[in-house]
């Protein structure tokens, strides 16, 4: 189980399996909403806010782990 930071494009390339979207309207400054939606193309569902400097971007490791907390994505499963 490597658990490392990882960059921005690739966490959310790591999220999309689980039905993460990005939203990218939303957000406030350098940061943008992941989103669970609840059904197809709906906008509800649980939402996570991540920092956004840019695809390379370090997402640190106690975030991806509130994000999969929050998503209720097993940690094993998404560090394979």
């Amino acid at each position: 189980m490597p658990k490392r930071p990882l960059p921005l494009k690739d966490l959310l390339k790591k999220l999309t399996p689980y039905g993460i979207e990005v939203l990218s309207k939303r957000g406030k400054g350098s940061e943008i909403i992941l989103l669970k939606p609840d059904a197809p193309g709906s906008r509800k569902g649980p939402q996570y806010p991540v920092k956004n400097h840019g695809p390379k971007t370090e997402i640190y490791i106690p975030v991806i782990l509130a994000i999969l907390r929050r998503f209720n994505i097993d940690k094993e499963s998404f560090w394979d």
